[in-house]
């Protein structure tokens, strides 16, 4: 999986699984289909063919999430805390928003009738800021996360990310959205055992026809402190060394937006800590905005922004 929901096959050209715990994103990142070029190389060592037919990203074909009813249909009178009125909001003037959302809502049917998953959120992000969406198991986070990145549309509602609003584009476009402006940082880390930490880092590159692919993956491995990894693959690194591949991936295309979802929900909390320093100084350093789900109080509080959802609605923007 790359930082633009490419998946590439193995050496035999077999799927390379991803590991059982996955983000409820993945299922929208991928698909199966015929991609001819660059698969050479995009085997285990750059070198050996692979079969035509492979899983292949999201950058023609973008299937929706598969959104699973989690909670019960929000109503206000459950709510231990107050929703706030209709379009809460964050960050600053549309004008200057590299990503804003406006009355998003998302209903999904179920057999008990329509479950409303959010309801009417609005915020606006500048580059280089940073927001944290923090709330219980169930409550709309990666829903949200899914609706800002464009891996699904809203019910109602709009967002506008790099001046693009994803509900005005097709699948297509919104995949090409995501490749060029979006990277995506994984719990699970997501990336492919049939590849060294160098190739991991190039792949995404690589498929979008970029000449320095192997300088600026070098560079960005040196940065995160691997240049000395450059070689071994995910099962010869540490489950930090492994963020830090991720990471480093994940900044390749120099998004205007990276997507954490839950970056240290595998990590002990000393190497959690360190791998966090290392997302917001390269988020200071790329002025890049980000986005980020977690659980983890401590963590959310670095962001500039803070908001926190409850039954799919903002009940407390925070100020760090």
């Amino acid at each position: 999986m790359t930082s633009s929901g490419l998946c590439s096959a193995s050496s035999a050209g077999r799927r390379a699984w991803p590991p059982a715990l996955v983000s409820p994103l993945i299922d929208a990142l991928t698909t199966l289909s015929v991609y001819p070029s660059a698969l050479s190389r995009c085997s285990s060592r750059l070198t050996h063919p692979t079969r035509v037919s492979r899983p292949k990203a999201a950058l023609i074909l973008s299937p929706t999430i598969k959104t699973v009813p989690a909670i019960a249909p929000c109503d206000s009178s459950n709510n231990p805390r107050p929703a706030l009125k209709n379009h809460a909001r964050i960050g600053f003037s549309m004008s200057e928003s590299i990503l804003s959302a406006q009355s998003l809502s998302k209903v999904v049917p179920s057999t008990e009738g329509d479950l409303t998953i959010l309801h009417e959120l609005s915020l606006e992000l500048n580059k280089g800021d940073t927001l944290a969406i923090v709330g219980a198991s169930g409550s709309g986070k990666s829903t949200l996360l899914g609706l800002l990145a464009g891996l699904d549309l809203p019910s109602a509602g709009s967002v506008i990310l790099s001046g693009r609003n994803l509900s005005e584009l097709d699948e297509d476009q919104r995949a090409r959205v995501r490749a060029e402006h979006v990277g995506f940082v994984f719990q699970s880390f997501q990336l492919l055992d049939s590849l060294n930490a160098l190739e991991n880092v190039m792949l995404p590159m690589e498929l979008e026809g970029r000449k320095d692919a192997r300088e600026k993956a070098r560079d960005l491995l040196e940065r995160v402190g691997l240049g000395k990894r450059l070689t071994h693959t995910p099962r010869q690194l540490s489950g930090g060394e492994q963020q830090r591949v991720a990471i480093a991936r994940a900044f390749a295309a120099d998004p205007d937006v990276l997507f954490a979802d839950e970056p240290t929900g595998n990590l002990d909390s000393h190497t959690g800590e360190r791998i966090s320093d290392l997302l917001f100084e390269l988020n200071k350093e790329r002025n890049t905005t980000l986005v980020l789900v977690t659980h983890d109080e401590r963590l959310a509080h670095r962001c500039r922004r803070l908001i926190r959802l409850e039954g799919g609605r903002l009940v407390a923007p925070l100020e760090p």
